[in-house]
């Protein structure tokens, strides 16, 4: 079975890890685009870890006519796209015998696109899924051969969920590799319209006009190692690492983004449309002094 991989970050390593003890399988050629932030966020190297396990791997900064030519001449039974980076052509999508494989971390036909896990905790959303799916022309529209509904646990961040989507794929693959390729699995169409969502924007400003809800989940969404949600005090930027919900008893709302208390620990309850936000981790720049704190940390002050 010849299994040609189109795969990045952690999830393509750990999928490669089992393809190589496979006895049934032969890796002819891995792709890969690899980022410096894939080892900044700790994935192993698909790069590093082929070339000590002595596989055929490449690097292109693209798809090429001559990449294509390269596949055709290794005619693969199966193609396996494992979070890589660029979309593949209709060439490569039609040359192998079992066709081109995708996994999506979204319960499709819900969340097609880039970043579905972030996406889908800015919704509100309290679960996600995995889905391996057959690939056609469009994005994240083929058939589906396998889809698991997981829970987004309430703190969980966008790096965290993002992380554990891979885990979670990477083992919903390998647990069923052998009952896809052996044809024990019949591809369903997707049902429903369903929603697409593209890339995000690195950087979110926090509007305190919006809800606790939605402010506290735009935070967990670029919560470290990200680029933390951030805003302005008088002259300093703010980046907020962690929130939470707070309530006080008998409390009258107040204007969006006012400093309604100051916690013992220097932690801020800030006033949001419809409720109290608690920043729990937070980082002003430039840093304050004890002076400045005086003047910075009061209630009655604002976020701009």
């Amino acid at each position: 079975m010849k299994v040609v991989i189109f795969g990045c970050q952690q999830i393509a390593v750990d999928i490669i890890k089992k393809m190589i003890i496979n006895s049934k399988v032969d890796l002819p050629l891995i792709i890969t685009y690899e980022l410096p932030l894939d080892q900044t966020y700790g994935y192993e190297s698909v790069l590093d870890f082929s070339k000590k396990s002595k596989l055929n791997v490449i690097n292109p900064l693209q798809v090429t006519s001559s990449l294509v030519d390269q596949i055709k001449g290794i005619n693969p039974d199966i193609i396996l796209s494992l979070y890589y980076r660029k979309i593949l052509p209709k060439s490569i999508i039609e040359l192998p015998r079992l066709g081109c494989i995708n996994i999506h971390p979204s319960l499709l036909p819900e969340y097609r696109g880039p970043v579905p896990t972030a996406w889908a905790i800015e919704k509100g959303e309290k679960n996600f899924g995995i889905t391996i799916h057959k690939m056609d022309n469009g994005i994240d529209t083929g058939d589906i051969l396998i889809q698991k509904k997981y829970r987004i646990f309430h703190n969980e961040t966008g790096f965290e969920l993002y992380t554990r989507a891979m885990k979670l794929g990477a083992k919903l693959f390998n647990d069923n590799f052998s009952k896809i390729i052996d044809g024990k699995i019949k591809p369903k169409p997707q049902n429903g319209i369903g929603s697409y969502y593209g890339k995000k924007n690195g950087r979110y400003t926090i509007d305190w006009k919006k809800s606790v809800e939605e402010i506290r989940n735009m935070i967990r969404v670029h919560a470290p190692p990200y680029n933390p949600a951030d805003t302005i005090l008088f002259n300093r930027y703010v980046l907020v690492n962690r929130s939470r919900e707070y309530f006080i008893k008998g409390h009258v709302a107040q204007t969006p983004g006012k400093i309604i208390k100051v916690l013992e620990d220097e932690r801020l309850v800030v006033s949001c449309s419809d409720g109290l936000l608690l920043l729990e981790d937070y980082k002003i720049i430039p840093s304050l002094n004890k002076k400045d704190k005086v003047i910075y940390l009061k209630a009655g002050n604002s976020f701009g």
